[in-house]
């Protein structure tokens, strides 16, 4: 990744959720209380459908992910993306 040594991905990940959540939660609330952007609350939803199951007749674990994806919080990840850089 780009930018000057030593930033891990992890600080990337950090940024790219934390700032796709807060365009996600912006876009929701102004599609609920503006009705000219009520587009901005429809969202994509991508990963799994169904999680997969995985038993061991002693224990038994269930992995699955799950995003749901609208216009702002794409932008927001995109934001987050440049903040990383800029760092």
């Amino acid at each position: 990744m780009g930018g000057r040594p030593g930033k891990g991905t992890g600080l990337l990940i950090l940024l790219l959720l934390l700032c796709g959540l807060a365009g996600g939660l912006i876009g929701e609330l102004l599609g609920q209380n503006i009705g000219l952007l009520s587009f901005l609350k429809n969202y994509t939803s991508v990963g799994m459908s169904q999680p997969v199951v995985l038993n061991l007749r002693l224990v038994s674990f269930t992995f699955g992910i799950n995003f749901n994806i609208n216009l702002l919080s794409l932008l927001g990840m995109i934001m987050g993306y440049f903040i990383y850089k800029k760092l």
